[in-house]
């Protein structure tokens, strides 16, 4: 069965920062197939960066992800979580499919980890690792 992995904001950027394949390295990682979801605030997240972008290269780095979220299923949540900070949002999500957050936010891989959530995070700019331990 696959593991669902909710993709947060600044980990879409690592391919376009750190020539990372992250679809490709979180699966050898999790050692399982990954099904890679993207909540739709998220979306609006890249959005917002690319229409505020005041260097050429930001605006691309955000456009290289809104491309990359292309390839992850997106999910509309439920009116009573819309209202939510986005980082709650996917919190509120991974736990509902029991998934794996894919995040370099400090505070948003924290809160994850105090709640028993997976984190896939960037190590040394080179690498993904996994901590936490999936069920």
């Amino acid at each position: 069965m696959p593991v669902v992995v909710v993709v947060d904001t600044n980990f879409i950027t690592i391919p376009a920062q750190f020539a990372i394949d992250i679809f490709q390295e979180a699966e050898s990682i999790i050692e399982r197939k990954a099904d890679f979801h993207i909540i739709s605030s998220v979306i609006e997240e890249i959005d917002r960066k690319i229409a505020k972008a005041k260097k050429k290269s930001e605006e691309r780095r955000f456009r290289i992800a809104k491309s990359l979220a292309e390839k992850c299923k997106l999910i509309q949540l439920g009116d009573e979580l819309q209202g939510l900070p986005v980082d709650d949002q996917i919190i509120e999500y991974a736990l509902s499919v029991r998934g794996v957050v894919a995040t370099n936010d400090r505070d948003l891989r924290r809160r994850a980890r105090s709640q028993g959530i997976p984190v896939l995070m960037l190590r040394s700019r080179k690498h993904l690792i996994l901590e936490g331990i999936i069920l």
